[in-house]
């Protein structure tokens, strides 16, 4: 990858280090209804989520008729065209009522186009966001038009090689301020040892200075701790209103609104848990290391003068006097004060001491 850790991160993406957002991946689980389309989008921004994501397709366009399916579901399909055609209904156009609710409700609306048809449309909303899905890494034509927008796109990485993903970089532009790649398993849904969202960090190294997040397919809300914790900037969760709707297989494995306010609650605390790496004294452990080490006490009470011997002193709480381990140092020095005791020893209480 020919970007190097010199090229800064513009304002171009609403995503930052530190922080992780929440995109509620609606897809197609709608049901071929603008309306279901837009009580979704409601209560994702008021479970917090930053973004609803939707799927622009049609069957004819992403599938042959005799395309195999790769998952498992009770809808009675045998190919993907026939699993696309249930949920391909709705025209592309009419998601501008989708994005004009969004904004009304205060959340980003973007979408996964799947064809060049699918771009034009959401560019003609005026779509701030693009993404691609895992399976597209690979449709040249596709990225080159996204990079020609010059949007943000959020790059899903399921599947693929890291020359593959440096390949699809390059055709949205190579541009590390606007291309976010997601770490990704194109398993629905992902056993949790398929997990490995250790990838985080080899992906920040690899693809620096891109932002990283995930495309989360594993069950419940575990992966927003994960991917927060782990530095991610933002997690892609399928998301519906009723796991039970059927038609589209992707209800059985998503998060319903109140798992996406548990996943947006989880991806705040752990970003703040993650904290930074340095290795240091903390302002907030100050108290208790005052006071949960243990400092040098009289084991009885000492007159001035005398000469320190290792009897003479126990190591007891606090740990605002002198260290326990520095007893070999005071070793044959004399006291210059006398000390009850329980009394904590100083250094300047000792006779010889450099100061």
């Amino acid at each position: 990858m020919s970007i190097g850790t010199e090229v800064p991160v513009a304002d171009a993406l609403p995503l930052s280090r530190g922080a992780c957002r929440v995109v509620a991946e609606a897809g197609a689980n709608h049901n071929n209804s603008i309306e279901r389309a837009i009580e979704m989008s409601r209560l994702a921004a008021e479970a917090g989520a930053w973004a609803v994501k939707f799927q622009l397709y049609k069957a004819g366009r992403i599938a042959s008729t005799k395309s195999p399916k790769y998952w498992t579901d009770e809808l009675g399909t045998s190919t993907q065209y026939e699993a696309f055609r249930k949920s391909d209904h709705v025209d592309y156009a009419d998601y501008r009522h989708v994005a004009d609710a969004c904004r009304e409700f205060g959340i980003v609306f973007f979408a996964t186009p799947f064809d060049v048809d699918a771009v034009s449309a959401l560019e003609k909303i005026g779509c701030p966001i693009h993404k691609i899905a895992s399976g597209d890494i690979t449709n040249k034509d596709l990225l080159l038009e996204l990079g020609r927008t010059g949007k943000p796109v959020l790059l899903s990485t399921g599947a693929s090689t890291p020359d593959e993903i440096d390949r699809a970089i390059e055709w949205l532009g190579s541009d590390p301020t606007r291309i976010v790649p997601l770490v990704c398993t194109l398993t629905y849904p992902t056993p949790d040892p398929d997990g490995h969202f250790a990838r985080l960090e080899e992906f920040r190294r690899r693809f620096d200075p891109c932002l990283i997040g995930t495309s989360d397919h594993t069950l419940g809300v575990a992966g927003a701790w994960m991917t927060a914790a782990l530095g991610g900037v933002c997690i892609e969760k399928h998301y519906t209103i009723d796991k039970s709707l059927g038609e589209v297989p992707d209800h059985a494995i998503s998060v319903d609104p109140t798992e996406l306010a548990e996943m947006v609650r989880a991806c705040d605390r752990a970003a703040v848990l993650r904290g930074e790496a340095w290795i240091g004294i903390r302002d907030s452990e100050r108290p208790a290391r005052d006071h949960a080490r243990r400092s040098l006490v009289a084991a009885r009470d000492l007159s001035q003068g005398h000469i320190v011997q290792r009897e003479d002193f126990l190591a007891k709480r606090p740990g605002t006097g002198m260290e326990p381990w520095r007893l070999d140092e005071i070793l044959g020095r004399p006291l210059l004060k006398a000390l009850e005791a329980d009394d904590i020893l100083a250094e300047d209480m000792i006779g010889g001491m450099s100061r």
